[in-house]
């Protein structure tokens, strides 16, 4: 084909084949291996993913931990009416000794696992299921051994670049942490880890069951001011990976006074949301706000509440029909739809606290790198 055609369009022909076919296309020749393993390419290849998923049905991914405690499952599933009866299993190739990886977050095609079970052991891995292929990221600097950490993972928009935020809180002398935390940054492209000397603020993150919220390159915590006035104050640190700067977020007034531990960040139609539980563990009920004009206090709107007494664990995710994604307390995915106030059982058992929903896209990212 090369023969008859010029190299512009070949290039156009291949960015606009689905990855197992790519990949097959790797063995025709060496020029195609070239190519197709380039960056530009992968690059290329990546923003037309990303364009094409805003306007197909996207994909979701779904993390569980079987009940018996054996292995973790990730499989797909279309975003259509065969959401929950119909999906592909992903090859899951890492094995730990106890409990499970926690999912830090995923970024188009790269799934960013931690295992962080025991403190200062952490394995970090890029995983790219679509290639089977992943990378292990080199050891952080070493931490004291009184510390709590929270991860962050992404993708600069405009370089296409992934990078891992790690913020180390050290325990003070009597109580509390130190501040301001260390902070470093693990880019791909180079891969290595980095210390940043942008100002840190000197708020906590919330350690239990820490998550984030990542919209246009930047991510998103729940924190805490220790110091406020009248005691604590909720508030959203977030960082700019590109700009690699931390900027504050003030929360709705109704959610400012609340523990911190009880709220978490989300993301809803592309849109930064905050969930609030009425309590961290034995929730009934909660509250999902979202902040319409990203950036905008006055923005931040309460969508819905859900009061679910004795089945509600946690919101897990959300559809785009609108559907709520929640782990059940009898160990089950469920669907609710928040308008009619109904429950769709999706019959996906696991473990409540080892759900996890993300989209999901199938993309190049990592072709040609050697695993580390």
């Amino acid at each position: 084909m090369s023969d008859y055609l010029p190299h512009e369009i070949i290039i156009e022909i291949l960015t606009k084949l689905p990855v197992k076919s790519i990949l097959r296309c790797i063995l025709v020749c060496k020029a195609w291996y070239s190519l197709i393993t380039s960056p530009n390419f992968i690059v290329r290849h990546l923003n037309r993913t990303v364009l094409s998923s805003k306007i197909y049905h996207p994909t979701l991914f779904i993390r569980r931990y079987d009940k018996n405690g054996q292995n973790e499952h990730y499989t797909l599933h279309r975003e259509d009416e065969t959401f929950g009866v119909s999906f592909s299993e992903l090859e899951f190739p890492f094995k730990i000794p106890i409990g499970y990886f926690r999912i830090v977050g995923c970024c188009n095609g790269l799934i960013c696992l931690s295992y962080d079970l025991f403190g200062d052991m952490t394995t970090i891995i890029l995983w790219n299921p679509s290639i089977r292929k992943s990378v292990t990221l080199p050891k952080p600097s070493k931490s004291k051994s009184l510390h709590m950490f929270v991860l962050g993972f992404g993708v600069v928009p405009m370089t296409q670049d992934f990078k891992v935020v790690r913020i180390v809180y050290y325990k003070g002398f009597f109580s509390g942490y130190e501040a301001p935390p260390n902070v470093e940054i693990y880019t791909l492209s180079t891969g290595s880890w980095r210390s940043i000397n942008s100002a840190a603020p000197s708020y906590c993150m919330v350690e239990y069951m820490w998550s984030q919220a990542l919209v246009n390159g930047v991510v998103h915590w729940i924190a805490y001011n220790p110091c406020f006035e009248f005691g604590f104050c909720s508030l959203i640190v977030s960082f700019d990976l590109g700009e690699e700067v931390f900027h504050e977020i003030v929360l709705p007034e109704a959610l400012a006074g609340e523990i911190a531990t009880n709220l978490s960040t989300s993301v809803f139609r592309e849109s930064l949301a905050v969930i609030k539980y009425d309590k961290e563990i034995g929730t009934t009920s909660c509250c999902v706000w979202v902040m319409k004009e990203y950036g905008v206090a006055d923005s931040w709107t309460k969508l819905f509440s859900i009061h679910l007494v004795g089945t509600l664990e946690k919101i897990i995710g959300f559809r785009k029909n609108g559907e709520v994604l929640l782990s059940s307390r009898s160990c089950k995915l469920v669907a609710y739809d928040p308008k009619m106030g109904l429950i769709k059982d999706l019959e996906i058992l696991g473990d409540t606290r080892s759900f996890h929903v993300d989209t999901y896209m199938e993309t190049l990212v990592l072709l040609g790198k050697s695993k580390r």
